[in-house]
């Protein structure tokens, strides 16, 4: 897609190649990724610079090029907010997604949980 975009970028916005991107996702694990950032996209009460096309491609990479479980349920919890979507500050929701991907983390230093939930709580 990176360079179909380079290619064409008179044609398209920034925004049209972050839809156009999202839209070519639709099976699997990309589905799952589209359709979050499609609702935080459509979402009015969320800026407009926290849904660029380069935080979409940023988070892509993230999700995607990790390659084991272990590395995506770190990086998934690096990134987790729970005022954010999808939580919307639900305490009870957030913190059951974050035993969750710390089992799979297996992060076993009590004090960097700690600190991740600490960070993802405020942030």
């Amino acid at each position: 897609m990176s360079t179909y975009f380079n290619m064409c970028r008179p044609r398209y916005t920034s925004k049209q190649m972050k839809l156009i991107l999202l839209n070519k996702m639709s099976k699997g694990r990309g589905a799952d990724f589209s359709e979050g950032w499609l609702s935080r996209i459509a979402d009015d009460a969320i800026p407009e610079d926290d849904k660029t096309k380069e935080l979409v491609i940023r988070d892509f990479e993230k999700v995607f090029l990790s390659t084991d479980k272990t590395s995506r349920a770190r990086a998934a919890l690096a990134d987790l907010q729970m005022e954010g979507l999808p939580f919307r500050g639900d305490f009870h929701r957030f913190c059951s997604s974050f035993e969750l991907e710390a089992g799979k983390s297996r992060v076993e230093n009590e004090n960097v949980l700690k600190d991740m939930l600490r960070q993802s709580s405020i942030n």
